[in-house]
């Protein structure tokens, strides 16, 4: 049972529609969907406009009560709301035999359809069943992403929030995220994508990386500059770079490929303080051995890149960073 009665929050002004012209509730108990949410938007209408439903004996007029008892789905959202935008009875009905949680989403509705926001209308028809964490999702959605696609994948207003900024991301790295492109790939998801992978795909296309701390034309040391270079060499050391496209494209991480034998892996420093030498990685991740790890190290200092102090700790922890450099990969 829902909160406040059978039928939520419509419950008590049903029971004083009922007390006004009697048979209300049982036809508001056996409509059909369309009649039944035409009746609830209406309830929600007047609820919103007066505050609360017991505001006092005249809160409903003879008149509605008439209307909802006996009228048809128009006749009853017309004396409700007076202009009834058109679609609006039919996306009522795709909410089904319960009212929404709060009066305020059925006016969010009428005002979606109102202003002839058409992204939106069509997102809701195509998500299968209205509820109210749609309506959230698609209140807190840039409006450029509103599809039937995303409202169904989304849980949540903050989630929602979270994909904006995500895509803001994207298209900072990626001058292919164009808005009519990931519009278009949204538009064109299956069953089965996810939003994740949709925006995965998008960055490894990136082309806008940050600065890499290693010139180019070194004949020892090459930087992996492009994403092709970074699947390049995922397919090659067969390792998991390519997971970790996302922290190249944000500057988190930077790779260079050392003699062709090893990649090695940069991290920023705090403060703008320019890249550290973090680690060295062999094929899938194996131990390198210690002349290449020396040699490379070597090869960091001429280009004053600083590297982790491996006096620290003393030989224990230099051999405990090289039996467990692969957990550090992540």
């Amino acid at each position: 049972m829902l909160e406040g009665g059978l039928l939520g929050w419509a419950t008590a002004a049903l029971v004083r529609l009922d007390d006004e012209v009697p048979g209300i509730l049982s036809r508001a108990l056996t409509a059909a969907p369309a009649r039944r949410q035409a009746i609830f938007a209406s309830l929600a209408a007047h609820a919103v406009k007066a505050g609360v439903f017991d505001a006092g004996d005249d809160l409903f007029p003879v008149s509605f009560a008439e209307v909802v008892r006996h009228g048809r789905v128009t006749d009853i959202l017309r004396t409700a709301f007076g202009d009834v935008p058109e679609g609006y009875p039919g996306l009522l009905e795709r909410i089904g035999e319960r009212p929404l949680d709060r009066p305020q989403d059925y006016l969010a509705i009428h005002q979606m359809l109102a202003r002839n926001d058409v992204r939106a209308a069509d997102a809701l028809r195509g998500s299968g069943r209205i509820t109210r964490r749609k309506l959230e999702v698609l209140s807190a959605l840039d409006p450029r992403w509103h599809h039937a696609s995303t409202v169904e994948r989304i849980d949540t207003g903050a989630e929602a929030i979270t994909f904006n900024a995500a895509v803001e991301f994207v298209q900072s790295v990626c001058s292919r995220a164009t808005d009519e492109a990931v519009a278009q790939a949204i538009g064109q998801m299956r069953p089965t994508s996810t939003l994740p992978r949709l925006l995965d795909r998008f960055v490894r296309r990136a082309d806008r990386l940050p600065p890499h701390p290693v010139p180019a034309g070194d004949n020892e040391l090459r930087p992996l500059t492009t994403m092709r270079d970074h699947l390049e060499a995922a397919r090659k050391y067969r390792n998991c770079l390519a997971s970790k496209v996302g922290h190249v494209a944000a500057g988190r991480i930077a790779i260079a490929e050392f003699r062709g034998e090893c990649l090695l892996e940069f991290r920023p420093l705090t403060h703008s303080g320019g890249w550290m030498f973090w680690l060295c990685h062999g094929p899938r991740n194996s131990l390198v051995p210690i002349s290449t790890l020396n040699a490379a190290a070597a090869k960091c200092d001429v280009l004053g890149i600083p590297r982790q102090d491996e006096d620290t700790g003393g030989a224990g922890w230099r051999s405990y960073r090289r039996i467990t450099q692969e957990l550090e990969w992540d």
